[in-house]
């Protein structure tokens, strides 16, 4: 059980409830720890869906989790109505979506939402009054429409909300990619990522790993040393973005490319892509530079969630994994692996005899396996290992059963 702190206590009489109540208007107020929720101190509990419970001196409120005060506006009229709202049932707030990227107000957000210029999510105007814990730069309204090419940027994922519908008619870009100048996705390369084993001597790095697993780097020109890649993400349970790839080994070795970012799209009746695309996909590793060095393994693609009860693609939806980089030879750089589109991306090669080839990133528009490769081994003594390709991203729906429409989907939606 939360307990308020001293200091809240002494404060006490100044309250409207008298002495067993303290209204704040600020967290200082609340003492270290504490936050100012609606007027009242609240404290960290992870037994509340919120993550915060109120104090002992906050009136009717309690040790109530915030976001379940007594009231009586506290439950809908049926729990239809509930459903059809994306309302928690039994609460005075207006929830939306049911997986990691559920947002919370106190009120419906309102208005007509235009998106057509980049997005920086450290940067943004984002939505203030989301009560709880979201990770994401959310960005709310009733209604949301998306055209023009949108590039998303920054450390935290994108998460769009609307009380009833998102319509996009444009490209949402939250790849990692080396092509016009090069961008990291919103989200991508989270601390939990796991590093794999990386490579010794000239070897080749591994690709990221996230939705499916990276491909392994090729070994030096005694054989072995080739990166291995980490596990895959069993389930997805934060809102999180696509992990990198690892850098070659040996002389200047090839950069890792970056994981892909995150973009979760949350509606209270539908989610449309009338046309044009959304792009989560791992960055290329990058070619080994001189002396044998190894190539750079691709990100692995990153995550687009849609969470809506109903969903229809007429575009194109996919979050691909990296191309994996070629090894350098003797004095010869290796060359990039390919930025993802819709379809695979290529590993590096051409660039020199004696370097591995770089692996493909990952690809799959059907339920079978994506089409990733391992980088090759060095052609002879002097070069280093190709770089794997990036593992594939996540593709995920809430409340929908399906994606509807003629577009295409990689990876699989799970």
């Amino acid at each position: 059980m939360v307990r308020a702190l001293a200091v809240v206590a002494a404060l006490a009489s100044c309250s409207p409830y008298g002495g067993g109540a303290f209204t704040c208007s600020m967290d200082s107020q609340c003492g270290a720890g504490g936050k100012c929720a609606n007027s009242f101190c609240a404290f960290s509990d992870d037994n509340c869906p919120s993550g915060l419970r109120y104090g002992d001196l906050s009136g009717p409120n309690s040790n109530v989790c915030v976001g379940q005060e007594p009231g009586p506006d506290a439950s809908m009229s049926s729990d239809a109505d509930a459903a059809m709202m994306g309302s928690d049932s039994g609460t005075s707030n207006v929830c939306y979506g049911t997986g990691p990227g559920k947002v919370c107000f106190a009120q419906a957000p309102t208005g007509t939402q235009t998106i057509d210029t980049a997005i920086n999510t450290d940067t943004a105007a984002c939505a203030m009054n989301v009560i709880g814990n979201n990770p994401g730069c959310v960005i709310a309204a009733d209604s949301i429409a998306l055209s023009g090419a949108v590039a998303v940027t920054g450390a935290k994922p994108l998460v769009l909300v609307a009380a009833t519908t998102i319509t996009l008619a444009g490209s949402l870009d939250a790849s990692s990619h080396r092509a016009a100048g090069g961008q990291i996705g919103a989200g991508a390369n989270p601390a939990t990522c796991d590093a794999g084993t990386v490579p010794g001597a000239h070897g080749g790095g591994a690709g990221g790993s996230f939705g499916g697993t990276g491909g392994a780097g090729g070994n030096d020109n005694v054989g072995m040393h080739g990166g291995t890649a980490g596990a895959a993400m069993a389930t997805l349970t934060a809102l999180v973005g696509g992990c990198p790839g690892q850098a070659g080994n040996g002389g200047t070795g090839g950069v890792a490319g970056h994981g892909g970012g995150a973009v979760y799209l949350v509606a209270g009746s539908s989610i449309t892509i009338a046309s044009g695309s959304i792009n989560a996909s791992g960055e290329p590793g990058a070619g080994g530079t001189n002396q044998g060095a190894g190539g750079g393994g691709g990100g692995a693609g990153g995550l687009v969630a849609f969470d809506a009860p109903a969903v229809t693609n007429n575009g194109s939806v996919f979050a691909n994994g990296g191309g994996g980089a070629e090894g350098a030879g003797a004095n010869t750089a290796g060359r990039t692996g390919a930025d993802p589109t819709a379809t695979a991306a290529p590993g590096g090669a051409g660039g020199t005899n004696s370097g591995g080839d770089g692996g493909a990133g990952a690809f799959a528009a059907t339920a079978a396996a994506p089409g990733l490769q391992a980088g090759t081994s060095a052609g002879n003594v002097s070069g280093g290992g190709g770089g794997g390709g990036g593992g594939a991203g996540l593709i995920k729906i809430y409340q929908a059963a399906s994606i509807a429409g003629s577009g295409t989907v990689s990876p699989p939606p799970s």
